[in-house]
């Protein structure tokens, strides 16, 4: 697992002078080197004062939050509200059943309790590389994506095992039942890839199992389009995948983070993130 405290190293030293580089380099066990040497390098150079984590609690789902806070007291909880900005803080007020106003706070105060709030989230002993600093990926473009489109996106992933599951399906009526469900959207997606066939063998749906009910199935959509993009973000950088989970609620983000650390062949990663470079152009 690659540090990212490495990263920032690989970064200075690769503004030294190669003399300088050179010298500081052999202080550096032969192990530490290898890993130096085997790291991405930053997406950009290092700006002191733009490389920070400042405003992540602003990029987090709110639900994220809501295990710590149910921790402390109504009082307290009012006061890490003041501390958020006006959407998270309603959207948290509403499932902690807390009416504004909240109280003011200092802006020492604000700082305090963002930072207990960014601990809860980051353990002490770990830390995250600035968005706009991570190493380059394919997947990128999903940190633009609001947690809707995020979610979108989803479930249009999903619709590849669907449209392979569907030409098993010779019973009209079900069949009928299944586009009533779809969007618009979905129904136009599912069409451009009906042709479409995976190199290698996927776990089907089942939807012989589904007991006839929208909720039933797009609970299932659902799941099986979390799955691919985990297969996607495998063998990603660590942070990235933080950040990407943690652009969902905390039940999908959990889910996603469980799906990711599974092992997958690159081939199968490849596809998953050609499939969601296409969807992405689509949004």
């Amino acid at each position: 697992m690659r540090s990212p405290c490495e990263m920032v190293l690989k970064s200075f030293l690769n503004r030294c002078p190669p003399e300088k580089n050179q010298a500081l380099v052999r202080f550096l066990s032969s192990e530490e080197q290898i890993r130096l040497e085997n790291l991405p390098p930053l997406a950009k150079k290092i700006a002191p004062e733009e490389f920070t984590t400042n405003s992540l609690l602003d990029y987090v789902h709110w639900s994220w939050f809501t295990p710590t806070l149910k921790t402390y007291s109504e009082k307290e909880q009012k006061l890490f509200l003041s501390a958020l900005n006006l959407s998270t803080a309603q959207n948290l007020g509403q499932s902690l059943n807390l009416s504004p106003p909240f109280e003011p706070i200092s802006s020492a105060g604000r700082s305090y309790l963002r930072q207990i709030l960014q601990n809860s989230l980051i353990a002490y002993k770990e830390r995250l590389v600035p968005m706009d600093y991570l190493p380059s990926s394919p997947l990128t473009p999903l940190l633009t994506l609001s947690k809707k489109s995020l979610t979108q996106l989803i479930n249009l992933l999903a619709l590849y095992d669907l449209a392979a599951e569907i030409r098993q399906i010779v019973e009209t009526k079900i069949l009928k039942k299944i586009y009533s469900f779809l969007t618009e959207e979905e129904q136009k997606h599912l069409k451009q890839i009906s042709s479409h066939k995976e190199p290698f063998p996927i776990a089907r749906l089942q939807l012989d199992r589904w007991d006839g009910t929208e909720e039933a199935f797009r609970i299932l959509l659902h799941r099986r389009g979390l799955a691919r993009l985990g297969m996607a973000l495998s063998g990603q950088d660590p942070d990235l995948i933080w950040y990407i989970c943690h652009q969902l609620d905390i039940g999908r983000g959990s889910t996603l983070f469980k799906l990711c650390v599974k092992e997958v062949s690159p081939t199968i990663s490849e596809l998953m993130i050609r499939e969601i470079q296409e969807l992405i152009r689509s949004l």
